[in-house]
């Protein structure tokens, strides 16, 4: 199957690492222990 021109292919790999880098500068300053931060993180791909 071809892929349209005016799409843009996306690495998955490269996103994901992305926003773990994104998740670790954002997101501890919010949740002071770290289980809410382990569970915050699986919660977020989800969303994806």
């Amino acid at each position: 199957m071809a892929v349209p021109s005016n799409v843009v292919q996306i690495d998955p790999r490269a996103w994901v690492d992305a926003l773990e880098d994104l998740f670790v500068q954002v997101v501890p300053p919010f949740f002071g222990r770290c289980d809410p931060r382990s569970r915050a993180r699986p919660y977020l791909l989800g969303l994806c």
